[in-house]
């Protein structure tokens, strides 16, 4: 099923990524921008180069003159669309999903995603709208990694050694650099660009290799990367797999002790061990909804230059880039234990929770019902998307999919039984809801 989000388009090469389509929003893209400059880019996936190819023809027949960058990761794109001062940026990437998919990400003017009202603005212009004039092509390459070395500070993390399970996407062709430029001993897996030998997700993917390179090889740390490098989850000098919430718990934590910063925007599906490790250092958390593009709204309106998703391992810091980035949220956790000692030692303080997530097949008229009726139920809980209820030591999230006929259901508390139980609760409420509204619409 071919996805539209808040952060681009999905779908299926050969079955529904239609190729006319993609080409035909590329052009809407281009009219968007004004026929301006526009940054192309692509993940390692095999079908990357030919939808690069036709994204490219849409965009040119819109006028846009266009810098293309190759294999380049998401966050790469996102910098040098704001560093060159583009119109726009599109990476051809379909990030965490699997192989056989592919898509577009929407990046704008200062180098951020696509906001939703703009989004819809984009989607409304005239497709037949043509331009008489043809744009210019010309290829570019990025100064990310000489930019994000000099960031972190060259020999830095000198001694550390690192494994890196690159995931066969687009961090083969500079992670391992990075990690060497700031002085760590590397070794790599899964390092054969558009070869998926794992889940291409590591947020979902065991990790059993990459721990066992870890504990084999005696590295102080282990990062595993997405095909576009804006996602990161680490395992630990024990070979353990933390959790993909600790990724943004240790950046942060990091960077307001280093940087002073005391305020951050996450995502409202984040563990609220990271508002507890916040509070805990005198800072303060804001909420936005589920997706990036919705995070960096929230920064900017309040001005934080903290924000990311713990959910997918992602930070996002705006001094750098106004996207998650796996790179650098990789390369600040190693300085952190060059600095502050093992990562073991370093993760034992951070508060955890145990978090379950489901699905339930709901149209959207039944989800909009239920988020109805429990919000009534709920007198005290938040909307800032779908509803949640937080108590003391758990919440509820129950949002509609953008993308999906389903309602999505997380549960997050002390105890694995406890999130358990609390699930079991609210799907049986959830059902009940669902029978009456059948048994009153029959």
């Amino acid at each position: 099923m071919t996805i539209l989000s808040i952060s681009g388009f999905r779908g299926i090469v050969g079955y529904d990524l239609n190729l006319m389509e993609l080409a035909k929003i590329a052009k809407l893209f281009g009219n968007f921008i004004g026929s301006g400059s526009c940054a192309i880019g692509r993940d390692t996936r095999n079908s990357s180069i030919m939808v690069s190819h036709v994204v490219i023809a849409g965009l040119l027949e819109a006028n846009c003159d266009i810098f293309d960058f190759g294999i380049v990761s998401t966050p790469a794109l996102f910098r040098e669309v704001n560093r060159r001062r583009l119109e726009g940026g599109l990476m051809i990437t379909a990030s965490h999903n699997p192989p056989e998919w592919n898509g577009i990400k929407f990046i704008v003017k200062g180098g951020r995603g696509i906001f939703e009202d703009e989004l819809n603005t984009l989607f409304s212009l005239n497709s037949t709208q043509s331009s008489s004039k043809i744009g210019v092509y010309s290829e570019a390459s990025s100064i990310y990694l000489e930019e994000l070395v000099s960031y972190i500070g060259k020999d830095s993390c000198s001694g550390l050694k690192v494994s890196l399970d690159l995931g066969g996407g687009s961090g083969s062709l500079f992670i391992p650099k990075l990690f060497k430029e700031i002085g760590c001993k590397v070794l790599t897996l899964n390092d054969s660009p558009g070869i998926f030998s794992r889940t291409i997700d590591p947020v979902e993917d065991k990790l059993n290799n990459l721990s066992e390179s870890v504990v084999v090889n005696g590295s102080d740390v282990g990062f595993a990367f997405d095909c576009d490098a804006d996602r990161v989850v680490i395992v630990d000098e024990k070979g353990r797999k933390l959790p993909a919430d600790f990724t943004l718990m240790l950046c942060l934590n990091y960077l307001m002790r280093k940087m002073g910063l005391r305020e951050a925007v996450v995502s409202v599906d984040t563990s609220m061990g990271l508002e507890k490790m916040v509070n805990d250092l005198g800072g303060k958390v804001y909420y936005s909804k589920v997706g990036e593009a919705n995070v960096v709204m929230e920064m900017m309106k309040r001005g934080c230059k903290l924000g990311g998703e713990g959910s997918s391992g992602g930070l996002i810091l705006s001094d750098f880039v106004l996207c998650r980035d796996g790179a650098l949220a990789s390369a600040l956790i190693s300085k952190m234990i060059k600095q502050e000692g093992q990562l073991s030692d370093l993760i034992k303080d951070l508060p955890y929770y145990h978090q379950i997530r489901k699905k339930i097949p709901c149209n959207k008229e039944d989800a909009e019902r239920i988020l109805s009726i429990l919000a009534r139920e709920l007198s005290n809980a938040d909307t800032i998307d779908g509803i949640k209820f937080k108590h003391k030591d758990f919440w509820v999230l129950i949002r509609p999919s953008r993308t999906e006929e389903i309602l999505r259901l997380s549960v997050e508390a002390k105890s694995k039984d406890r999130a358990e139980d609390i699930m079991n609760d609210y799907l049986r409420r959830i059902k009940s809801i669902m029978r009456d509204s059948i048994g009153k619409s029959s």
